[in-house]
């Protein structure tokens, strides 16, 4: 279960040597998407209690994310797709890479071997 991989420290450090999305949904939401699919830690009595305290003890990690897209219900696979691609560009713009702002900085200072 990814979603579980995020509270390990180790891996939420991995995570993060890329882009971090948090597909931030509603959990009556995530009951509804995954109706009918085995998902062990939901398989009990109250798995809408159990989904929605999942999500509460993550939410602090989640909440580390770059990205944060709100699922709503009325989104399907394509807009979710457009809204991560609309959020991850503008982040990216928003956060250009070192190198880039070197690069930048050089050729604002007249280095010719940025060119």
């Amino acid at each position: 279960d990814w979603s579980s991989d995020v509270c390990k420290l180790a891996n939420w450090s991995k995570l993060q040597s890329g882009i971090v999305i948090w597909l931030d949904v509603d959990p009556e939401v995530i009951m509804k998407r995954i109706e009918g699919t085995d998902r062990p830690l939901l398989q009990n009595d109250q798995p809408l209690e159990t989904l929605t305290k999942l999500l509460e003890e993550r939410k602090g990690r989640y909440e580390e994310a770059d990205v944060r897209i709100e699922v709503t219900a009325e989104m399907d696979e394509n807009d979710t797709a457009n809204a991560v691609i609309r959020e991850v560009h503008d982040f990216i713009d928003n956060n250009p890479p070192a190198w880039k702002q070197a690069k930048a900085k050089a050729q604002a200072e007249g280095l010719d071997w940025v060119q």
